[in-house]
């Protein structure tokens, strides 16, 4: 039996290598908000559950639905073994639910999503992807939770038909979330063939906090989550290369410092 309490109370619970911050909330209306930062992708299921208890503390309900950016769909469904395990989980304590998002989920890390939202951590899926041979592909899908909840999961190729979408929608709360392999044109490639890459241009207009889409998450946002997931984005350096854009349009610092800032917020005192 895995003993699942903490060695002490100074202890962290963190996945293997995350890096967390609190920040300002960025839509500069008061609070905060947390970013956590990891290498493999399920990582991110740790966090939400974690950010979803924080803010039910002090409220009976609270749907936060998720818009993820990926190459990858990511949404394979828990077998019925995989969810009577996801049932026995004690989402109250986070050692348990750290060592059931590092080596229990998927290590394929495609089985985070559909988990989350079978234990209703997340409410509803919106996904910006690549991913898609067949126009069956592209249609929405519903997943009955294990209290009886539908969730809807919808998928795009596009970002004007994301948000498209999310603009029509009555959302409130969103976890936005980022595989940096997104970043990539393509993918699952042969060992001959060679990564390519969205320009870095069109990767700043798609991030920057002035992109329409951006500002509206920012304005819904209850927490981000980012993947390096190196093996899709071409090697390490890569994936850095491409988190380096994201903190150079959001954040005054990199993240892991002290003190992160947004850069908008600074620039608009």
């Amino acid at each position: 039996m895995v003993n699942f309490n903490p060695t002490n109370r100074f202890s962290k619970s963190y996945p293997p290598n995350s890096v967390h911050n609190y920040l300002a909330h960025p839509s500069g209306t008061g609070g905060v908000v947390q970013i956590a930062l990891f290498n493999s992708h399920r990582f991110a299921f740790y966090f939400w559950n974690l950010w979803k208890k924080e803010l039910l503390k002090d409220r009976s309900s609270f749907n936060i639905d998720l818009v993820t950016y990926d190459w990858h769909q990511d949404l394979v469904y828990p077998s019925d073994g995989g969810k009577e395990e996801l049932k026995k989980l004690d989402l109250d304590n986070n050692f348990e639910v750290s060592f059931f998002s590092s080596y229990k989920l998927n290590t394929l890390n495609d089985s985070h999503i559909m988990s989350a939202v079978y234990l209703d951590i997340i409410n509803d899926v919106w996904v910006l992807c690549r991913q898609g041979t067949f126009e069956s592909d592209w249609e929405d899908e519903y997943l009955e939770d294990f209290k009886g909840k539908r969730h809807t999961i919808r998928k795009f190729k596009t970002e004007d038909a994301l948000r498209q979408a999310l603009f029509l929608s009555e959302i409130q709360n969103v976890f936005f979330d980022i595989d940096l392999d997104y970043f990539t044109l393509n993918n699952n490639i042969e060992p001959t063939e060679k990564f390519r890459y969205i320009k870095d241009s069109e990767i700043n207009n798609l991030i920057a906090p002035e992109n329409v889409l951006i500002s509206w998450i920012f304005r819904r946002l209850s927490g981000i989550t980012i993947a390096l997931e190196p093996e899709f984005t071409g090697g390490i350096s890569k994936s850095l290369k491409y988190l380096s854009l994201i903190e150079k349009n959001w954040f005054e610092k990199a993240l892991g410092s002290y003190h992160v800032r947004w850069r908008h917020l600074k620039e608009a005192e």
